[in-house]
């Protein structure tokens, strides 16, 4: 079945969606059933996928998003966006059970955090203003 879906029955989809995912967010397990719910869908083909909550369906976009930020049209990311999540989290996992015991200069070892990021400002030199000097004939 091939359907264009109308602005105004978008509301009864996600709720007739998140019933049957038995109101749970299939990305966070959280609840559907309290506040705003996002009806998901592919932007590159606009199919509609499922319901999310609104931070999942944020976050997946900015991932999908990420992902293409600075890359060449040959990069893993742009081709295959699954496959590229999947080795993501399996760098992750990897990483996660074999630690190297060296801590990055950002990271403080005091507080077991990652140190807030120093951003560099810009100093502004300013001219003084010049007097002008006006001369009578």
């Amino acid at each position: 079945m091939t359907m264009q879906l109308r602005d105004n029955q978008v509301d009864a989809l996600r709720k007739q969606k998140a019933a049957k995912q038995k109101w749970c967010c299939p990305i966070c397990r959280g609840s559907l059933a309290h506040g705003l719910n996002a009806l998901d869908h592919s932007h590159k083909n606009g199919q509609v996928r499922s319901t999310l909550c609104v931070s999942c369906n944020t976050s997946e976009g900015k991932v999908l998003s990420g992902m293409n930020f600075r890359t060449t049209l040959t990069n893993m990311a742009r081709k295959d966006p699954i496959q590229w999540l999947r080795n993501l989290a399996n760098y992750l996992e990897h990483h996660e059970a074999n630690p190297s015991g060296i801590f990055h200069p950002t990271f403080d070892m005091k507080t077991g955090k990652q140190k807030p990021a120093k951003r560099t400002v810009k100093k502004v030199i300013r001219k003084k203003p010049t007097k002008k000097i006006i001369k009578a004939f």
